[in-house]
Formats: C-alpha cells, structure tokens, sequence
C-alpha cells in the first residue's frame, strides 16, 4: 500500500500555504517601508512585481516537486529531493534575512544560492523528467535577474547584518 501512495494537488497546496505563511510571518511590519527606502537601481521593477512573479515560481515549483515526489523510480531521486529541500529553505529564509535582518547581502547571497540549486535541480532532471526540468527553467532565469538586481542593492545600500557581524569582529 505504501508503495501506491501518490501525493495530490492538495498536498502540494498545503506544502505552499504553509510556506508562504512561515514568509509573511517571517516579515516585518515595515518591510514595504524598508523596501521603499533602499537605493535601488532604476532597472528594478515596481514592488508589486515581486509576490506575482513569486507566485507563479512557486505554482511552477510545486508541479514539479509533486512529479519528483510521484516518480519513486526517477535516477537521483534522493539528491533531486535534497536540492529541491534546500531550494525551500532558501525561500523560508530570504524575507527575515533580507528584511528583519535588513541585510541586502543576505538577501541576495540567498537568491544566487536559490538560482544554484534551481539549476542543479533542473540538471539533474533534464535527463528523467525533462517536463519537471522545464517548469523550474523559470527559477533560475528570476533568481539570476534577482541576482543582477540584489547585488546592485547590496552594493548601494547599509546592511545591519554585516556591519553587526563587522562589529563584533567576525570579519
């Protein structure tokens, strides 16, 4: 009977509902403050671009990990599992990185490592699922352009965290 369990829609639905509710609890309340006072560069889009593309990653995201989940016989099943693990945890973390830590650098050394295992992720699974490949595609085009943007942001901004962790001597 084990072996015929599938994972449902439902599933995955509640796997992001509780996702992006460790997010949005994560935040702060002056998160849209914060964002509207960084220097950002004039190439960034509206704030509002930010939660839509998101959500239409995330959609793509758990498609994909409901087919690698489902597909008990996929090669490097465990390491796709492993990667797309990690993947999520990125995600968990990048808001109270990026805006309760108030730390650009973070938040972007986040985003790079989210595009890595997006595409190590997709690599993996070119071969054995080429359709699950392709809904992460999207991924690691955002983080990479989210890269370009976040370390712009990064370079032109104050970063508590660091200067925090500059204080007390760990670099």
């Amino acid at each position: 009977m084990a072996d015929s369990y599938r994972f449902k829609t439902w599933h995955a639905a509640a796997f992001l509902a509780g996702i992006s509710a460790v997010s949005a609890l994560s935040s702060t309340r002056d998160a849209r403050t914060y964002w509207r006072g960084l220097n950002r560069p004039a190439k960034a889009p509206p704030a509002w671009v930010f939660p839509t593309v998101w959500t239409g990653l995330n959609l793509l995201q758990v498609w994909a990990d409901l087919r690698i989940l489902n597909n008990r016989e996929t090669h490097d099943r465990n390491a796709l599992l492993g990667l797309r693990a990690v993947n999520w945890l990125l995600y968990a973390v990048f808001t109270p990185a990026f805006f309760r830590a108030k730390s650009p650098v973070a938040g972007d050394a986040i985003t790079m490592a989210e595009g890595v295992t997006a595409g190590a992720t997709i690599a993996l699974l070119a071969r054995t699922d080429p359709l699950a490949a392709a809904a992460l595609a999207p991924l690691t085009l955002w983080t990479a352009y989210a890269s370009l943007l976040g370390a712009d942001v990064a370079s032109s901004n104050p970063d508590r965290l660091v200067d925090q962790l500059r204080w007390e001597g760990a670099f």
